[in-house]
């Protein structure tokens, strides 16, 4: 073997710099992309969980509303003890059915919660027909 096929075969065995660097980029670029899309993931999932949260203390909030009888008009509002950061607010209107010969109390439930100002609404109405 001679000295020039010594050297080429040196050079066969390895990788050079710019092939390292190269793959590094890729690697990096990767990992940057694949990061970002586990942030979004964690986002989106706490919104949902959030949202989830929302929508049963509002639907506990109009059972208590409807298991208080026909509703007062007018505003009211609270927090909920077991859930810190979620407020709740209740607003009863007054709607006239002169057809039907009774009033109905419309009753709009607002779920807030600190996450990003979110709100979460829901309306019910309650009659007082017997």
């Amino acid at each position: 073997m001679d000295l020039q096929q010594k050297h080429e075969s040196k050079r066969d065995k390895g990788f050079t710099l710019l092939e390292v660097i190269i793959a590094v980029a890729i690697m990096g670029a990767s990992m940057a992309i694949l990061l970002g899309s586990v942030n979004r993931n964690l986002v989106v999932a706490s919104k949902s969980k959030n949202q989830s949260i929302a929508y049963s203390l509002a639907q506990q909030k109009i059972g208590e509303i409807e298991l208080q009888g026909y509703p007062q008009v007018g505003l009211d509002q609270g927090t909920f003890e077991e859930f810190p950061g979620f407020n709740w607010y209740v607003n009863v209107l007054p709607y006239d059915i002169e057809q039907l010969g009774t009033e109905i109390r419309i009753v709009m439930v607002d779920i807030a919660w600190d996450e990003g100002n979110q709100v979460f609404k829901v309306a019910t109405a309650i009659s007082n027909y017997k």
